[in-house]
């Protein structure tokens, strides 16, 4: 895989002007195993040991859980204005490189090697010595100040905890969403469609047709013209676009 130089700068100016990451002081903060959630149960690892130089890092990423496991390795340099190992191709264009979050993640900005499949550009791993509070947060979104668990390899979207102000109405575990298919995460281009629901006190949830796109793995957003009730009782009268025909979760784990 090769990256244009133009690629490898915007790249460069992307991390440095985004404010993503703390400027640390060497290779051992980067040292260790580091891991997150591949989506439909598989589980990505980087592993980082120091190499020959003092400078240098060997980086091997891993893919294990269900399906085939991958695994392959690259040398980093450390990169005192990204803060990071930096990866490189044979052209000297940039793979990705490393940078430390304040809240201690280790941050991949960049291109991986194709062996294991297509990788997100932006990727978020917790280290394995320590609790991951963010990678198991990486299921639950916020949808209007209630807590939802999304699940794109069963392809649902449920209530984990419905805000006080409509509790009385939906309950935990109430289906939201209900997708005609699973769905990747990480492939901002597929289109999501599915059944959604409006609930009202008292009547049956009623359903409407939405579709939608990732926004990265952090944001989901899906649109439809929902259904509108007669003023008493619970008949549905018509569809329009209006505050149901907009739903938007956005991860705890971003």
């Amino acid at each position: 895989m090769k990256l244009t130089a133009a690629i490898s700068i915007t790249m460069l100016l992307l991390g440095v002007t985004t404010g993503f990451a703390e400027t640390v002081s060497g290779n051992s903060n980067f040292l260790g195993r580091w891991s997150r959630d591949c989506d439909q149960d598989r589980t990505c690892h980087l592993e980082i040991n120091d190499t020959k130089s003092k400078r240098a890092v060997a980086i091997t990423f891993s893919v294990e859980g269900n399906g085939p496991s991958c695994r392959w390795s690259v040398d980093a340099v450390y990169d005192r204005g990204l803060g990071g190992p930096v990866a490189r191709d044979p052209h000297g264009n940039y793979y990705f490189y490393l940078t430390r979050q304040q809240d201690g993640r280790l941050y991949s900005s960049g291109t991986m090697l194709p062996n294991c499949g297509p990788q997100p550009t932006d990727q978020y791993f917790t280290s394995d010595d320590e609790v991951q509070p963010l990678v198991d947060n990486r299921e639950v979104f916020d949808h209007n100040g209630s807590a939802m668990i999304i699940s794109p390899s069963e392809g649902t979207i449920v209530y984990r905890d419905p805000k006080k102000s409509i509790s009385d109405t939906v309950k935990r575990g109430a289906l939201l969403f209900k997708a005609s298919a699973p769905w990747g995460p990480y492939d901002d281009a597929a289109v999501i469609r599915g059944t959604a629901y409006v609930f009202k006190g008292g009547c049956e949830p009623a359903p409407y047709e939405v579709s939608g796109r990732q926004h990265g793995w952090h944001t989901l957003i899906l649109k439809g013209a929902a259904p509108v009730r007669a003023k008493t009782g619970c008949e549905i009268v018509g569809y329009k676009m209006n505050g149901n025909s907009t739903l938007k979760f956005v991860s705890w784990g971003d």
